[in-house]
């Protein structure tokens, strides 16, 4: 995912992605913490959750890349 434009300061990705590009997990991640989320999606992925957390994404500035 493409992070939003403002972001600074997070390069854990730039070896294995271009800059501003994070792994989906990575996103994941930092959707919940701008969320206040407070459950954690180890394991299995919650099928019935995807458009929510993708609309949480999208209205944090992610972007498909």
């Amino acid at each position: 995912m493409k992070l939003p434009d403002d972001v600074q300061g997070l390069g854990a990705c730039e070896y294995t992605m271009e800059r501003g590009v994070v792994h989906a997990c990575h996103a994941g991640g930092l959707v919940h913490l701008l969320e206040g989320w407070t459950h954690h999606e180890v394991g299995s992925i919650d099928v019935d959750q995807i458009d929510l957390v993708w609309e949480a994404a999208r209205r944090h500035g992610f972007k498909p890349v």
